[in-house]
């Protein structure tokens, strides 16, 4: 849902806002990837594992996110850069943050691989990004920026001589 708070709107979906979801983490400004993806899988109770895969494993999606009761996985294409990647990992975070429920309309889009799991092999929630621009996917991805910035080395800026001669 949309909440309008003064002149900008505030996205608030499944369990609070997009700010919320990364405050609850309790990290500082500043972390290594491995530090977020520990930091996440505390607050989600289970592990979470990442692979790269082949761009045909997840056609007309970058990434994925499927649940089970002991582990979650997210999924990414393997060609992307490594900062794609990321970003794409902390967008699936940020559902696993938000507690979405997953899309029911996954079955279509989703390839052929995946069509047969079904909850028969313990899949309890499968969530990719929707080709809909909605509030549950704006959500997700005001997460993926705050934690890739979060990641992201922060340059440091150098004094100049002429700083350091005046202080």
């Amino acid at each position: 849902m949309m909440k309008s708070q003064g002149r900008s709107k505030r996205i608030e979906v499944s369990h609070g806002t997009p700010e919320a979801a990364v405050e609850q983490l309790g990290l500082p400004s500043q972390v290594s990837y491995g530090q977020l993806i520990k930091a996440v899988e505390v607050e989600h109770g289970k592990p979470i594992v990442v692979r790269a895969v082949p761009r045909s494993t997840l056609p007309g999606v970058s990434g994925l996110w499927l649940e089970t009761e002991s582990k979650s996985h997210i999924l990414v294409h393997k060609d992307h850069s490594d900062l794609h990647k990321m970003h794409v990992v902390c967008h699936e975070l940020g559902h696993i943050l938000l507690r979405h429920e997953g899309c029911d309309g996954m079955a279509l889009p989703a390839p052929s691989i995946f069509n047969h799991l079904g909850r028969h092999r313990g899949i309890k929630r499968m969530l990719a990004r929707s080709p809909q621009w909605n509030d549950v996917e704006k959500a997700a991805e005001e997460v993926a920026y705050m934690l890739s910035g979060m990641v992201l080395e922060k340059e440091v800026v150098s004094v100049s001589q002429f700083e350091r001669v005046f202080g």
